[in-house]
């Protein structure tokens, strides 16, 4: 788990905290591919992280508990070491 500390996660993670949003979305705000969104949300949510729903074509991820927790983490370290 020590990727979230890189910058692309936790961006993924910071933006995640504020709201569900649109695969897409995350990718755009981020500044990442979608690609790279799709394998991270993916392995995110085999882990329990976060939940994956179709919305038509397009899919909305969301922060589970556990999630909220660790980006909350997230958060509290980004700022110790900025």
């Amino acid at each position: 788990m020590g990727f979230l500390l890189r910058d692309k996660p936790a961006k993924v993670f910071l933006l995640l905290k504020t709201k569900s949003t649109y695969l897409s979305d995350i990718a755009k705000e981020t500044g990442t591919t979608y690609v790279y969104i799709t394998h991270l949300m993916t392995s995110l949510q085999q882990k329990g992280i976060v939940t994956i729903q179709a919305a038509g074509k397009k899919k909305t991820v969301s922060l589970t508990e556990k999630g909220k927790e660790i980006a909350t983490a997230v958060e509290d370290l980004r700022r110790k070491i900025e």
